[in-house]
């Protein structure tokens, strides 16, 4: 189970280069002249989440997962052409996304941090809704979007790991695809959509 969890967070740190490389940082500052008010943990800088992180169980480091959370719930809301910005990331992403930027952005806000990730979410967005199916068995279950389901099937296909239909229905066949490309891509080999999984097979 380390090495498991170890892939994983290899996997998401990762995420964290790609997310706040300097392009995906200027794209995301483009409607950032505007001024407004931040409330809360959003005022506090890298530095701080870091040092909240030694003791992931105390309140501070809470109110900044609390915080981001609920950032990117807004952000949900008043996104044009948005369901859901984030629609595989959990807390655990969101903490190691935020970790590896803040490493070596101490002196930078949370909220400002946090717009760059809503910037580089936008082209992973869910725009409507969608119903959730529950897939896996055992050890391993995930529970995924079923728009989301259906872009991991085309895109296995697309990478010749499946070559059945995109139609959300979680068979045989697609988890040996997973399977597959986890090998392949050195991942935790659960059989299913998890974000470590969707993250490398889905992100542009």
């Amino acid at each position: 189970m380390k090495n498991a969890a170890l892939k994983t967070a290899c996997s998401l740190a990762a995420a964290a280069v790609i997310l706040f490389s300097p392009v995906q940082a200027q794209a995301g500052s483009s409607g950032g002249d505007r001024r407004f008010a931040v409330e809360g943990a959003g005022n506090l800088d890298c530095a701080s989440f870091l040092d909240s992180r030694k003791d992931r169980g105390s309140p501070e480091y809470q109110r900044f997962i609390g915080f981001a959370e609920g950032y990117l719930s807004a952000a949900n809301l008043y996104e044009p052409a948005t369901f859901d910005l984030s629609p595989w990331h959990n807390a655990a992403a969101f903490d190691l996304i935020l970790s590896n930027h803040c490493e070596t952005h101490g002196e930078e806000k949370l909220a400002n941090v946090l717009q760059r990730m809503v910037s580089s979410f936008r082209p992973l967005r869910i725009a409507e809704f969608s119903p959730m199916v529950e897939v896996g068995s055992g050890e391993y279950r995930a529970i995924v979007y079923e728009t989301i389901l259906k872009r991991a099937q085309a895109a296995l296909g697309q990478l010749g790991y499946y070559a059945g239909p995109e139609d959300a229905k979680y068979t045989t066949d697609l988890r040996e695809g997973f399977l597959k490309f986890q090998r392949d891509k050195q991942l935790v080999e659960t059989g299913v959509p998890d974000p470590a999984t969707l993250w490398t097979l889905l992100n542009p």
